[in-house]
């Protein structure tokens, strides 16, 4: 059986409090695997794609909900189910809605949404303090549906250049908070911290979009569970420095692998992307980032 919810405690960077999270599989999907393993990322590889029949290997969508003394903090809201129904993306443009309905596959049930999962640990969706988005692809927001109550929190510039995002498939009366990355976090100029412990922060790690944020809990003992979205979709591709063809900027999506992995030779840090299923045994193995695996 398909493990779907991760669990995990840990000590708060103060060494006194416990902060609990969970992972939830919410669907998955699968893009061309030219695509997928495009040489040169970016538009034009995108539409060559097209050509392609072949489709890559399914790829999770995990979405992280941490159980903080400050609050309960969502990060992303996963896929919705309706992806699978005729129609839905017939408000879009031609060239996106033959995208999303011939370029890529989805397989989630409705059972398997976010409400459901919240369900399972017994939490409910109106008792999240805050919901903050990595970015804005239909993969990290279509839960938001039921989260009409919760402040979503968007980095500022993401909200404004929504590479790739499609706010007619947004629910209506969602509370969107654009935040300003007006700190910073080590080598990482923009950065907003969501706690008043500075345990948990937001940072700027663009490329995938040109707002595109990773979400940072820091632990005790040097340790940092990075939450890194689509900055890359696999532990292997962040040593790799490979990126889908779907990437905004390719030079700032390098720049930001590297940043991770020169953070990685200060702390102790879990890597746990969107689209990794070796989230589960990296997490169960507090298996941490290798700089000597890396090709530096």
């Amino acid at each position: 059986m398909v493990q779907r919810i991760i669990t995990k405690e840990i000590i708060a960077k103060n060494g006194k409090d416990k902060v609990k999270f969970y992972g939830f599989k919410i669907g998955q999907l699968a893009i061309k695997e030219s695509a997928m393993h495009a040489p040169k990322p970016g538009l034009i590889s995108t539409v060559l794609s097209f050509k392609d029949k072949t489709f890559g290997e399914w790829l999770p969508v995990w979405v992280w909900l941490i159980v903080h003394p400050e609050g309960i903090f969502l990060i992303d809201t996963g896929l919705s189910s309706e992806v699978k129904q005729a129609g839905y993306f017939k408000p879009l443009d031609f060239i996106s809605r033959y995208y999303f309905e011939k370029q890529m596959k989805f397989e989630i049930k409705r059972e398997e949404e976010l409400d459901y999962m919240l369900q399972k640990i017994g939490i409910a969706s109106n008792q999240i303090d805050k919901t903050i988005l990595t970015h804005l692809h239909i993969d990290h927001t279509g839960g938001m549906k039921h989260l009409l109550q919760v402040p979503i929190l968007v980095y500022e510039k993401e909200w404004k250049t929504q590479d790739g995002a499609f706010p007619k498939l947004f629910p209506q009366n969602i509370h969107i908070q654009p935040v300003k990355l007006e700190e910073s976090f080590e080598l990482f100029e923009h950065a907003h911290y969501l706690t008043k412990g500075k345990d948990l922060v937001m940072i700027s790690t663009p490329g995938h979009t040109r707002g595109h944020v990773s979400i940072a809990l820091l632990g005790n003992k040097n340790k940092i569970y990075l939450f890194g979205g689509d900055v890359t979709y696999t532990q292997n591709r962040l040593y790799d420095n490979t990126f889908s063809a779907t990437i905004k900027d390719h030079k700032d999506n390098k720049k930001s692998c590297e940043n991770i992995l020169a953070l990685a030779k200060k702390f102790n840090i879990i890597f746990l992307p969107t689209h990794d299923m070796g989230n589960i045994d990296r997490l169960k193995n507090e298996e941490e980032i290798k700089i000597d695996n890396n090709k530096e």
